[in-house]
Formats: C-alpha cells, structure tokens, sequence
C-alpha cells in the first residue's frame, strides 16, 4: 500500500507532530510506503525534503497575490485563513504526483474539506477526525463545527470519505449525528511517543523520584504536600478554571494541595487572557499562593512534569481524546478527567483514573481526594495506568489503522480495533 499522509503541519521538532513520524515508522515495518503532505507559511512554492528516510512534500498557505486574496476571501465564510491556498495545493500536487492508493488525511476541515473540493482523480480518503473539527462549544470559543458553513459541508467530506477515523468512541457518535455513515466510522485512538515512557533502565519508582525533586526545587513546592497537575494549553475549553475551583472540597477533606499548571497561555473573545482568569480565580478562593502558573515547557519536559505529580488532571469541558491522559498513565500518574473527553472511555474500562462529571469543581476535588486518602487504592490506579498506557504505543495503533485501511480498500466491513482498557 502506498500512502500519502496529510496534515496541516510538520515539524518533527513539534511534540504533537512526533505522533505522525512514529506512525508511519511502524507502517514501514510492515511494508507500507508513505510520504508526508503538510502545509507551511514559510515558503511561496512547493519544497519537497526527505527527513528520517520519509518523503515530506510542503506547500505554501499564502502562494501568489491572486490565492491570497482567494484566501481572504473564503475565510469570510470558513473560518480558516488558508483554505483557497489548500485546495489549489491539493489541485496541483493530485495532478502532477504519482498515484497513491489512499489518502490519510488529519481533519475533515479544513483538509478533508480542500481534498474533497479538489479534482476526481485525486485518492480515495481516510479522514481522521481529532475533534476539534466535528465539535461545536460556543460558550468556550471552541469547535469549528460551531460555525454554520462548517456543519454544512461537514456531511459531504463524509460521503465522498471512504473511511472515517474518530480518536474516540464519543468522537464516532458526533460524527454520525453530523451525517456521517455508521458503517464508515471507526474509533481508533491516537497513539504516544517512545519518549511519553519512563527510561527502561530506572525503575518507575526511581524516576518518579527523580522528577518530582527536579520539579519541587525548579517551582520552589514543598514535597510534603501532594502535587496536583495539569499539563495542557491555556484555552477555556480545557476546563483549567474548574481544578482551580476544586480547592476547597480539597481543603475540607484536609489535604493541602499544590496545583501546578503547565502550557501555554490563550487569549479567546469571551474569555480573554485566560492564565489571567484562572489567577483572579485562585485570589477569589484565598488559594493564590496554591497555584503555580509555569507557562509553556519543552516537550522533553513534559514527563518529568507528569512523573512528579501525584494526580494529573484533565477537566476539559469537551474534547476528543487528550493524549495528557495516556502520558500521565505512562508516567503512573493516575489521571482524574472528565467524562467529555474521550481518552475517559479508556481509562474508565481500564479503572486506570477516576472519571467525573465536567464543569465541576466539587466533583474533581471529591476525586482527587480519594485517590490520595488511601496509599494502596493510589497504588492499585497508577499500576493499572501503567498497563493502560503500554495500549497506545506507535506499533499497536499503526497496526489498528493499516488493517482498517486495507479492508475499506477492499471494499469489506470495517474491522473491529482491539479493545483498548479492557
């Protein structure tokens, strides 16, 4: 099988781009050929590069005047600054490439939607879907499914798919309700890194150790009082306001917490500057000198981060799969997430973490507790975690994914994934 792999944007140096690098690694391994299309504001023509023996073609987002103002033009009514540059790049790249048997192609918009629009002759489509593209959460400035011109094309991409891939099974259920066809869709998760795992040569013990005395001298914490994280950008939909408002039932059930949060800050129109939100909320609680804000890390940071904590949380409002809770299991730090994110599917069948209800401080506090009042039920989560997490590794999912691509190619019912947390 020959594979072209498509993707708004690749830079191996990227932490969410390494995903893909592994994945198509593992496809080599079983005798799939892929090369890398990826979109990039740097250039104004067409590069193509090889990086770790893989193919990487990249096309310009801005091009000549005339697509610019294509671009600007469309982007009043889809919200994406790019689209006209996609659909032209696609154009010329499917007319002059050789032939590939299959597109994987990440978002149904924009990417999916600029393939579609493409000419005929370009290859049938795998649409992964990560979320973002098929949900819809005004009230926290999140989804492009929120916007009425990306609902309504949303069900052609599905028809003219010829397989879809949700990152999770509540992903799956949302691309049906939008129109998608039962029997296309398939919920295969994303996979971690080889480096969202602990050093084989340290033991999980030593590790965790290690980093949570590298995190208590870099943030000045005291390691007496547990450590209480969460790993991911500053976006209101992430719910971070929510694990801020869990310190008081923390306090009434005598614990003394240390919230750390780690990523990136945003600013949204509703919102505002959203690090600034969660610190007034901390003030308003008598919590301020509990919060730590570290801003964005490297992502070679992030296990020492989740390694350190003794829960990690993942209070997101909605969001398709968070790959932060299978890299705090990698870690074993059970995860407390919420029931709208869809790794809480896994954890919940692998009794990996606790999974709560969203929108709820209470809830996240009630369970942050119990994990930390009992030594041994904490134990008995972070060893499950640990075995939940050996699921998602780059072979297993690349796996799940070529048998799913070689039997829509054959035109037969899709294949059941293996059951992940079971």
């Amino acid at each position: 099988m020959r594979l072209l792999y498509i993707l708004p944007r690749y830079d191996q140096a990227a932490m969410g781009n390494r995903i893909h690098t592994e994945i198509i690694l593992a496809w080599r391994s079983m005798g799939i050929d892929a090369e890398v299309l990826s979109f990039t504001t740097d250039r104004r023509s067409p590069s193509r590069t090889v990086e770790d023996g893989i193919v990487v073609h990249r096309l310009p987002s801005g091009g000549t005047l005339p697509i610019r103002f294509a671009n600007r033009a469309l982007a009043t009514i889809f919200p994406y600054p790019y689209l006209a540059a996609a659909i032209a790049g696609l154009r010329q790249f499917f007319a002059t490439a050789p032939p590939f048997d299959l597109c994987h192609i990440e978002t149904a918009f924009p990417l999916g939607f600029a393939a579609v629009v493409a000419p005929r002759h370009s290859p049938p489509l795998a649409v992964t879907l990560p979320g973002a593209d098929v949900m819809a959460e005004p009230e926290y400035d999140y989804g492009y499914a929120r916007f009425p011109a990306v609902r309504a094309i949303l069900p052609l991409v599905f028809r003219r798919a010829l397989v879809i891939r949700a990152d999770a099974p509540q992903i799956r259920e949302l691309a049906i309700a939008r129109g998608a066809s039962p029997t296309k869709v398939t919920a295969i998760p994303y996979n971690i890194t080889v480096d969202s795992f602990p050093p084989p040569d340290v033991s999980l013990a030593e590790f965790r150790s290690r980093s949570r005395a590298a995190v208590v001298a870099r943030h000045q914490l005291d390691p007496h009082r547990p450590i209480i994280l969460s790993l991911n950008r500053l976006h209101p939909f992430k719910g971070i306001a929510f694990l801020v408002e869990a310190i008081p039932t923390l306090r009434a059930a005598g614990l003394a917490p240390q919230i750390v949060i780690v990523g990136p800050n945003r600013s949204t129109p509703r919102f505002g500057d959203y690090g600034a939100l969660l610190c007034r909320r901390a003030a308003e609680l008598g919590a301020a000198a509990d919060v730590v804000l570290t801003g964005a890390i490297p992502h070679h940071e992030a296990l020492t981060y989740l390694a350190a904590a003794d829960v990690a949380v993942v209070p997101s409002v909605a969001e398709s799969f968070s790959r932060v809770v299978i890299e705090a299991c990698a870690a074993g730090t059970p995860p407390v997430v919420t029931r709208t994110t869809g790794a809480s599917a896994y954890v919940a069948a692998a009794q990996a973490g606790m999974v709560v209800e969203p929108r709820s401080g209470p809830a996240i506090g009630t369970a942050i507790a119990a994990l930390l009042h009992d030594p041994t039920t904490w134990r008995a989560y972070s060893a499950r975690a640990v075995a939940l997490s050996r699921q998602f590794t780059s072979q297993r999912i690349a796996a799940d994914l070529a048998q799913t691509y070689h039997a829509a190619l054959r035109g037969g019912p899709l294949p059941a994934p293996i059951a992940i947390g079971q």
